[in-house]
């Protein structure tokens, strides 16, 4: 491992798990800087909004009633 590497950051996580955080972290923060809506989150993002949809669900995120905040789903690790 990387001498750089934050001690205990690999602990029991994959790779896909800590970019599956960092995707969801950008995520959030773009809903919640255009207040949910999630077509100019997408393109704050340089995605397209079915591959922002798609992302929304693959990483057990919705869209909460109140504008601009997304929260896991139930069940979702």
């Amino acid at each position: 491992m990387p001498e750089d590497t934050p001690e205990g950051l690999l602990e029991g996580r994959t790779l896909r798990d800590l970019l599956d955080d960092y995707e969801r972290d950008l995520i959030v923060s773009a809903l919640q800087a255009t207040g949910g809506n999630q077509r100019r989150a997408a393109d704050r993002l340089g995605v397209l909004p079915t591959t922002l949809h798609e992302k929304l669900k693959r990483l057990g995120l919705r869209p909460r009633p109140e504008p601009g905040i997304a929260e896991p789903q139930r069940g979702a690790a």
